[in-house]
């Protein structure tokens, strides 16, 4: 289980690190929307990686390093770093999504063609 746990921490780390310095996909809508939105996105998909970078980190410490019965404040200290970092990353995702959606004119109901 342990090795699992070390693949899912190495993946969140390679795609925060991808995210922070390779990702040129947020740059490329330049054209497409006002610079001060692009710029938004941007910011946001850069700290997203640092997020996901810090959630590989953090997952790779709490599986790995911490042991709840030797530090058991370390170990939920951890954790709870783990849940907070997830949770960034999942609202950061979401701000993202709705600047996509306000590119694309808006959400589109069931009335609207």
């Amino acid at each position: 289980m342990r090795l699992v746990a070390d693949i899912l921490a190495l993946m969140c780390g390679v795609a925060g690190w991808f995210y922070l310095f390779y990702s040129r996909a947020a740059a490329r809508l330049a054209a497409l929307e006002p610079p001060r939105r692009n710029a938004l996105r941007v910011g946001l998909r850069r700290s997203s990686g640092i997020a996901m970078f810090l959630l590989g980190v953090a997952l790779l410490a709490g599986t790995n390093y911490v042991d709840e019965q030797i530090d058991p404040r370390a170990f939920l200290a951890i954790w709870i770093s783990v849940l907070l970092l997830l949770a960034t990353v999942l609202l950061l995702a979401l701000a993202d999504m709705r600047l996509t959606l306000k590119l694309r004119g808006g959400p589109r109901g069931p009335h609207q063609t």
